[in-house]
């Protein structure tokens, strides 16, 4: 099922005024247009970031996460930060799949390869700050 059909939207770039017309506008008529399974990252990320339907975009993430718990678009770690941000409300029901991955993230960064050693301390005070988000939920 797509997103608009889940969320029962209806959109048109004609409506739009020419002069209006953006990047945002065509990444988003792209999206509603798309399964869940089809989300790439570009697309979780941009959906957390406008705060948008974020039930899809947490559960996405986390899938992303196992895989890989410093993924992100724009650098590494960006999901973690991302998640982070948003309203406890829509990490509580994915409490114990998030602490997993924090396990793992921070298993991991004792041997990732960070350009520079402040990255890694960066990371890891993302993930003690997350941790203590859902520890409180």
């Amino acid at each position: 099922m797509k997103i608009k059909d889940i969320y029962n939207i209806e959109f048109d770039l004609n409506t739009i005024p020419e002069d209006e017309l953006c990047s945002m506008h065509i990444w988003y008529k792209n999206l509603i247009n798309k399964t869940y399974t089809q989300l790439d990252l570009f697309d979780v990320t941009r959906m957390l970031i406008q705060n948008m339907f974020l039930d899809i975009a947490v559960k996405k993430a986390i899938e992303y996460l196992k895989i890989n718990p410093f993924c992100g678009q724009r650098y590494e770690g960006e999901l973690i930060e991302l998640i982070l941000k948003i309203d406890s409300s829509y990490l509580e029901s994915h409490k114990e799949e998030i602490k997993i991955i924090l396990n793992d993230a921070t298993n991991k960064n004792v041997n990732y390869e960070w350009l520079v050693e402040e990255e890694r301390q960066e990371f890891s005070d993302l993930l003690n700050i997350l941790g203590t988000k859902l520890d409180s939920l």
